[in-house]
This record gives C-alpha cells, structure tokens and sequence, in this order.
C-alpha cells in the first residue's frame, strides 16, 4: 500500500526484514520494484524477498506497521 498510496513520499519509508545471514536489515522503499502476495522484489532484479521476513515498516523513526500487532 505505502508503494501506492505514498509514491511520493516513498523515500521516507523503510522495509525492516530479518535476514538469514545478515539478521535485522532495514531496506529503503526506493530500493523495492514490486511486492506480491509472497515476495518482495527490490530494483537490483536479483534480490526477492519472502514476505514472511519482513518484521516491520516505518516512516522516518516512528513504526507503521509491525508483524503480529
């Protein structure tokens, strides 16, 4: 919804994931192509993400959105 409903604010929106490697990532909303129903798939058409790891959205410092709230 934020890709859509806020384009033109997308630069303040960060994608917070758990990475398998890497652990807690944060991931600018610029840096994401589309989102489907099980992936995420970022601009450099070689990174997907499962749904299932994002943990949380936010817009600058405050959360919009967490996993399981």
């Amino acid at each position: 919804m934020v890709l859509w409903k806020h384009h033109d604010e997308v630069d303040l929106f960060t994608l917070v994931i758990l990475d398998r490697f890497k652990g807690i990532t944060e991931i600018p909303f610029k840096e994401i192509e589309r989102v489907d129903n099980y992936y995420v798939y970022l601009r450099d058409e070689e990174t997907v993400i499962p749904v299932h790891r994002v943990l949380e959205i936010r817009k600058g410092r405050s959360r919009v959105w967490r996993r399981g709230e």
